[in-house]
């Protein structure tokens, strides 16, 4: 059994009646979190020249926005995106056919009884299925970069731990795909992002009086990737898929 936590404030009367908070985390057992996250690369199915073919296998509904990306790879990062989310459906016992797929107004897929999430990067795309509960992924290429692009992205103490650390550049990364995985998870947009302070010392992050918690996606090396959820992950299963 795991353990998942609620914030809750209470205030409390002293002797001389002078009135004072306090905030406690209030544990619960509930059953642990499974995770499996399906994953595919890209750059095979463009050097064959393979959209057509994989169009064919995704609704006519998403053909017009995969075809209006002006780069290909984005294009085939789009459909792969969807054919892993329909291996996923099918593996669940769920219907497939993406008829009652929807996008929100912050750009966040869903489809009902399911809890997934996706991302991509450069050829990889990975689409993340858990047993229970909300879920947001972040997957990054750890590329060089100008700091001075994300001034407002960070706070200052997220700034002192990253250009402290003994890798700035991962560090950099580690705290933007959290981050990113928090505002997936919550249904935010970017603009959000400065509204998230990270601790690198924990792994959760508390956004009305609500603990989301943190795990890092260990991928293949030069990537940097990060799952948030409502409960501890408990185990994380990553399977290859050939499309």
């Amino acid at each position: 059994m795991q353990l998942s936590g609620l914030i809750t404030t209470f205030i409390f009367i002293t002797a001389d009646k002078r009135p004072f908070e306090a905030h406690f985390i209030i544990l619960t057992h509930q059953n642990s979190l499974n995770l499996i996250i399906y994953h595919a690369d890209t750059k095979p199915l463009m050097e064959q020249k393979m959209l057509p073919q994989l169009l064919q296998r995704v609704p006519k509904s998403m053909h017009g926005r995969a075809e209006r990306y002006q780069s290909e790879k984005s294009s085939y990062n789009f459909i792969v995106g969807r054919l892993l989310l329909m291996h996923g459906l099918r593996n669940l016992g769920l219907d497939d056919s993406l008829i009652h797929f929807k996008i929100d107004e912050n750009g966040k897929p869903m489809v009902p009884d399911a809890h997934f999430n996706i991302s991509h990067t450069d050829h990889q795309v990975v689409c993340a299925f858990a047993n229970e509960g909300v879920l947001g992924v972040d997957l990054e290429t750890i590329k060089e970069i100008d700091f001075t692009d994300f001034d407002s992205m960070f706070t200052p103490n997220e700034w002192s731990s990253i250009k402290s650390a003994e890798d700035p550049l991962k560090s950099f990364y580690w705290f933007w795909t959290r981050k990113e995985s928090i505002i997936k998870a919550l249904g935010k947009n970017l603009n959000y992002l400065h509204q998230i302070e990270l601790d690198v010392s924990i792994d959760h992050f508390i956004d009305e009086n609500q603990i989301w918690y943190l795990k890092d996606l260990d991928f293949m090396d030069g990537y940097v990737g990060a799952i948030c959820s409502k409960r501890e992950i408990n185990n994380i299963d990553l399977l290859h898929v050939n499309l």
